[in-house]
């Protein structure tokens, strides 16, 4: 029997169900369930591996080279820890774990080109009831963490930042698949306030850095649209604007990043920014002097008793370091080198120059998919420069799907029409209504 005519429809629908379900409560489930981001994103993992062992009766174009390399780019941590850790003969396999999660996006990615555009579509409320979910759960489990709001299974940090990327990419998707209903725009700007007000109750000031990085980004977009251009940057200042005044907390964290430099330039380092920079410091010193494999799997907290035996870190920063580095990319240049410090690099640029080149599409859904997709990978980016940002598994599945979801929109060929991709015209027809739909 030839393969390529199987194609049983009590597998299509129960799959097409799956994906469905997956697209629309992966934000959700990821802030409300405890395990819930790395269960679902592994699940979608293993249903994805399955789809793409079958047959395909869609005639889906081969994939593009920059998708190929955001593919390879999602390998890069995992392969740059493997190396560092046989170079130095001490496999710590629970170091594997958060970099398995990249690479478990990439059959995700691959299998969503092959989701119908009506399935696809289920992801246009996903952000926004994810923020609002955010905001609510803070406000139900009322669980402090020093003077701020905690998930309640999440530190501050990472729930503040992850709500408050909810929040962009629920206002991002006004309009996505269509011309939103009063309802439905409702719901999205809710989601973009209720993102905001959590990350201010969380009071992850590291974060925030990432909102006008974000403006910019749509400013840019939307420079044929003088309109657009000048009322979305104003809606989420004013937005700001108005969580900030309603926030003691939050004007007072503002303030005391000054107040820390101050001390800082004194010579009195242990405050939360002060420790921040020593760490920094330490990381850099590190990596010149183990610079192509880095000081190895945990070398980095390893190294800070002697760091503050030579006085190079207070005795209170060399606490702090042996949970973290507070950055993200001198994580992987302390620890695994030049070949991590690369591998970090690639995690984000190369999925930013993914969605980059689809902002260009011609199909509104593929351009509002690529402008999420780069919304969401620079502001990650933004965020592990104050905080280890995968020492988490869970957020480096949230991470990875995330990419995997909004990249495989992207891409899609359900969803571009086959002339902007170069690809066969003969499947041009399909698409179209697909898109018109």
């Amino acid at each position: 029997m030839n393969r390529s005519t199987i194609s049983p429809a009590w597998i299509s629908r129960p799959s097409n169900a799956a994906a469905a379900l997956f697209l629309l409560s992966y934000p959700t489930v990821t802030l409300v369930v405890h395990g819930g981001a790395s269960a679902l994103q592994l699940a979608a993992t293993f249903f994805s591996l399955v789809a793409l062992a079958l047959p395909d009766n869609s005639d889906t174009p081969g994939v593009d080279r920059i998708t190929i390399a955001t593919c390879v780019a999602l390998a890069g941590p995992l392969a740059a820890t493997l190396i560092s850790e046989l170079w130095y003969g001490n496999l710590v396999f629970s170091l594997l774990d958060a970099p398995s999660r990249f690479v478990a996006a990439v059959p995700i990615l691959l299998a969503m080109r092959r989701v119908p555009a009506k399935i696809l579509r289920w992801s246009d409320l996903s952000f926004a009831t994810g923020a609002i979910a955010s905001c609510l759960v803070l406000l139900i489990t009322q669980r402090a963490e020093d003077d701020r709001l905690a998930g309640p299974f999440l530190d501050a940090i990472h729930f503040g930042d992850i709500a408050l990327v909810l929040g962009a990419l629920s206002a991002l998707s006004l309009n996505w698949w269509r011309k939103d209903a009063v309802p439905v725009r409702l719901v999205k700007i809710v989601g973009l306030l209720a993102g905001l007000y959590a990350s201010a109750l969380t009071g992850t000031r590291g974060g925030w850095l990432a909102i006008p990085a974000i403006a910019l980004i749509v400013y840019l977009r939307k420079k044929k649209s003088a309109g657009r251009r000048v009322l979305i940057p104003l809606a989420v200042f004013a937005a700001i604007v108005v969580v900030g005044a309603s926030s003691a907390a939050v004007r007072d964290r503002v303030l005391l990043v000054w107040s820390d430099l101050v001390q800082y330039s004194h010579g009195y380092k242990d405050t939360s920014t002060g420790v921040r920079l020593q760490l920094y410091e330490a990381a850099l010193m590190l990596m010149r002097d183990h610079l192509v494999f880095g000081v190895g799997p945990n070398g980095f907290a390893d190294s800070m008793h002697a760091l503050a035996s030579a006085g190079r870190l207070t005795p209170l920063a060399a606490a702090f370091g042996r949970g973290e580095t507070h950055n993200q990319m001198l994580f992987y240049a302390a620890n695994y080198g030049l070949i991590g410090g690369l591998a970090g690099i690639a995690l984000h640029l190369v999925p930013c120059l993914m969605f980059a080149k689809y902002l260009r599409a011609s199909t509104s859904q593929v351009r509002g998919a690529a402008l999420m997709g780069l919304t969401f990978v620079v502001s990650f980016w933004i965020f592990g420069l104050s905080v280890e940002t995968f020492d988490l598994k869970m957020v480096a599945s949230f991470y990875a799907a995330v990419i995997g979801i909004l990249g495989g929109i992207a891409t899609s060929p359900a969803v571009a029409p086959a002339a902007e991709r170069g690809t066969n015209p003969s499947i041009s027809g399909t698409q179209s209504s697909c898109s018109a739909s």
